[in-house]
């Protein structure tokens, strides 16, 4: 029975991916806009409706100098600059309830997730 548990003890630990320092990677999130759309990807390319709590990496590519790509929701507000194209790597911890994506100079570019509790960390 030990060398059972000790047996699904290895296996979760091997199930977890981490970086070189020991910590686990950051699932990546792909944010995008253009002077005409905005958007938030899962590394399949689906858009991100709801998530995990957790720390996640957010590559945006704003492609536009008219638009930005402005992210807020519990404890997070962070925004590319309107007038600047640019792409920006973001590490950041998602807590759980509703997150908005938008440009700050069209209301019609904007979409929404929700994050939920998620289990322990190991």
């Amino acid at each position: 029975m030990f060398r059972s548990l000790l047996a699904v003890g290895a296996a979760v630990a091997v199930s977890i991916p981490v970086g070189a320092s020991g910590n686990p990677i950051q699932p990546t999130l792909k944010a995008k806009v253009t002077a005409r759309s905005i958007s938030l990807t899962d590394s399949r390319g689906s858009p991100v409706k709801a998530l995990l709590q957790r720390s996640y990496r957010i590559v945006v590519k704003d492609s536009s100098t008219g638009q930005n790509f402005h992210l807020f929701g519990p404890a997070v507000n962070m925004k590319t600059k309107v007038g600047a194209t640019t792409t920006r790597t973001w590490i950041v911890n998602l807590r759980p309830g509703k997150y908005v994506y938008k440009s700050d100079r069209t209301t019609k570019l904007r979409g929404a997730f929700t994050v939920e509790a998620g289990p322990p960390p190991a």
